[in-house]
């Protein structure tokens, strides 16, 4: 898989997350598309994971003020599911973190991917909320300098 990254609304990069996103979350899991694309699209970094050229999985990271990443919108079309895009897909994120020295990640994940995300170092760190009708925890995972050092 390629994995590529943009900063902003205005690449193909952004239309291919877009496109998975609404696929995603519009059409299956019937979220508004207002709701979906927001005003935040174009100040955050927009991952896409492609194979063959197909764009296949998205993640979007928001920098938080204090130098945190927040991660959103991770979303894989059905046809690429259960091949592990979104597991790599994360760790690239992950590993672009500790690169930059960014202290923690955090997520907010529905419940059925909590699993995926502890796989991946995360931990459940709120109760959990209602949001489109579909139950999710916030999640993070902390960097210690060892980790960001060693990059």
């Amino acid at each position: 898989m390629e994995i590529k990254h943009t900063l902003g609304d205005n690449s193909v990069i952004f239309r291919d997350a877009t496109y998975i996103r609404r696929t995603v979350f519009v059409r299956e899991q019937n979220m508004p598309e207002t709701q979906e694309i927001d005003a935040h699209e174009d100040h955050t970094i927009h991952y896409v994971g492609y194979l063959e050229q197909d764009p296949a999985v998205t993640a979007r990271v928001h920098v938080l003020k204090d130098g945190g990443f927040r991660i959103q919108r991770v979303a894989t079309i059905k046809a690429f599911r259960g091949q592990g895009l979104g597991f790599q897909l994360i760790e690239a994120i992950i590993e672009d973190a500790k690169r930059t020295n960014t202290p923690y990640i955090l997520l907010f994940a529905q419940d059925h991917a909590i699993g995926f995300y502890e796989k991946l170092g995360f931990t459940v760190i709120s109760e959990g909320e209602m949001e489109a009708n579909i139950p999710h925890h916030y999640m993070k995972l902390t960097f210690s300098q060892t980790e960001q050092l060693a990059q």
